[in-house]
């Protein structure tokens, strides 16, 4: 009897995963949240580039900055899109010299190149995603249970305490 549930769950799991990811609002809302995940990763990459090349340490202006962009982000329940976009723009453009964006912009090709797709980039999440579509409460960056809430967690510690807040 378990050996035939056992069989019948993993016949029947792969399905119902793939009917959940051809869910139209599913979907979109994947599309549309994308740069929210988007930034979270972009704030663990500063903090790889903290440690791992001094030569493009952040300035005491940067890392103040960050700190209270960071902050403003976990405060929040639920991140807007265009809020998520106009800051990421804004860091990548603004913020970072160009030594520096390249390095973030290669550390994420990096991670793109060896990441395995479906293996859930934060994004996979169907309860976050079902919150996102009703309107709800939607926030990785401060989701700890995930890689990218944790990473954000620690890039927020290290900024308050370089800032001495």
């Amino acid at each position: 009897m378990k050996k035939a549930i056992l069989i019948l769950l993993l016949t029947l799991v792969p399905f119902m995963l793939t009917a959940q990811s051809d869910d139209p609002e599913i979907i979109k809302a994947k599309e549309e949240t994308a740069v929210i995940f988007d930034l979270g990763r972009f704030f663990g990459y500063l903090q790889t580039m903290e440690k791992e090349a001094p030569e493009l340490a952040l300035s005491k202006a940067q890392i103040e900055e960050l700190y209270l962009t960071l902050n403003y982000f976990i405060k929040k329940d639920r991140i807007k899109v265009d809020d998520a976009e106009w800051h990421l723009t804004y860091m990548e453009e603004e913020l970072l010299t160009i030594d520096q964006l390249i390095y973030v912009d290669e550390l994420a090709i990096e991670k793109m190149a060896t990441r395995v797709p479906g293996s859930g980039g934060g994004s996979e999440g169907g309860g976050q995603m079902a919150s996102y579509i009703a309107g709800g409460a939607f926030n990785p960056l401060k989701d700890e249970t995930k890689t990218i809430g944790q990473d954000v967690a620690s890039f927020f510690t290290y900024l308050k305490k370089k800032t001495g807040m």
